[in-house]
């Protein structure tokens, strides 16, 4: 091998057999590969191009089988001057290096706006969670303000009971005072049936020897005044409860209405206390997603920055040292 790259020369002769015109052997490229089952196809796929691709991967074959690899360069160019050769070889190298810084421009303009859309992701998040920290500042603020209302709340629900407890012993004791007057009422119709029977309520009859003006001074004018006197008494009780019954029925309604409007007002502020509840419940699941020392740490920054924040707004007073 006088040159730098090895290669072979490999010359044939094609023929073909049985031929019945002519002479019987004679030389034919085309029948030849017909022969070895080589039929034509496309332009670049020739019987030829066929036989040749198969006798290099033959050739490939026995070349591995003693440890010769086969650089293939895909070239069929006719031969060139060392120097041409070199050229062309430098051009090559030279256009597959700026390829090469090619791609990795590419590669690097990928990786800066990676970088960029990092730098904007990360920007994103901590805006984000700028965001939370202050919805988290926010909703411990609240929790703290409906902690403090839950409790006013829950001291004036126990007020309102017991207010509401207080008026319903006092209903109970004005119906329990309408009961006794209902029984003296009962009692006076009684009293009443016992002035039609009682005797010392009957006008008695006159005697056989006295006059109508003993009769009227001894028997009927004592029991008229006696009658007189009883029924003013009995006006004058029946006149005070009247009154009485009045007063203790308008003192009933008004106590019937201000306990509606306790159970109102118990009502509203058992609603109050279970929505706040509920927001006792949100940060209860804030605590438990981003855990209790980042909440913690995230109150107490946020107590920093209202102390701050009154400092601020406090009215600066300069005070003088007396020596």
């Amino acid at each position: 091998m006088d040159e730098a790259t090895p290669h072979l020369h490999i010359d044939f002769i094609p023929y073909t057999t049985g031929s019945k015109r002519g002479l019987e052997t004679r030389v034919s490229l085309k029948k030849a590969l017909a022969e070895l089952g080589f039929k034509g196809g496309t332009r670049s796929e020739t019987e030829r191009n066929q036989w040749v691709a198969v006798e290099k991967e033959r050739l490939a074959e026995i070349m591995l089988q003693y440890d010769i690899e086969w650089e293939k360069k895909g070239t069929h160019e006719k031969h060139l001057s060392v120097l041409n050769f070199e050229k062309k070889e430098r051009q090559k190298e030279v256009a597959e290096l700026e390829q090469t810084i090619s791609g990795s421009k590419e590669e690097l303009s990928d990786i800066l706006h990676q970088q960029i859309a990092a730098g904007q992701e990360t920007e994103q998040i901590r805006k984000e969670g700028e965001v939370i920290r202050q919805e988290v500042s926010e909703l411990i603020a609240t929790n703290h303000l409906l902690k403090e209302q839950t409790e006013m709340l829950t001291e004036d629900k126990e007020k309102l009971l017991s207010d509401n407890e207080k008026l319903e012993k006092q209903q109970k004791k004005l119906q329990q005072e309408l009961n006794k007057m209902v029984q003296s009422k009962e009692v006076m119709e009684r009293n009443i049936h016992a002035y039609d029977e009682d005797v010392k309520w009957q006008l008695a009859e006159p005697g056989a020897l006295m006059s109508a003006k003993a009769y009227w001074d001894k028997k009927a004018l004592p029991l008229v005044e006696k009658l007189k006197e009883v029924v003013k008494n009995l006006t004058i009780k029946c006149v005070q409860l009247t009154e009485q019954g009045k007063k203790l029925t308008a003192k009933v309604d008004g106590q019937k209405k201000q306990i509606s409007r306790l159970t109102d007002k118990v009502m509203e502020q058992s609603d109050t206390i279970d929505r706040l509840q509920e927001k006792v419940s949100d940060l209860g699941h804030l605590e438990r997603h981003f855990g209790m020392e980042q909440v913690q740490s995230i109150v107490e920054q946020s107590k920093v920055l209202e102390q701050a924040e009154r400092s601020n707004k406090r009215p600066k007073r300069a005070f003088e040292m007396s020596r």
